[in-house]
């Protein structure tokens, strides 16, 4: 799976590129995106569990300071 992974990513990045070079900034920016969510699915999962657990507590820490 992890293989296949590395392959989106480099896809994306490479079509990111292209984009780039071609001067289509839309195309560019949604192949970003895309790398940039294949690139978080690669994460170790209890990173972005820990990661999700402290944006939680920020938020709720900014609602109380209402």
């Amino acid at each position: 799976m992890a293989i296949d992974q590395q392959r989106r990513l480099q896809q994306a990045a490479e079509e990111a590129h292209r984009a780039q070079d071609h001067g289509d900034h839309a195309v560019a920016n949604e192949a970003w995106r895309r790398y940039v969510l294949i690139e978080d699915a690669l994460r170790d999962p209890q990173e972005r569990l820990d990661e999700g657990v402290a944006l939680s507590k920020v938020a709720i820490d900014l609602w109380l300071q209402r």
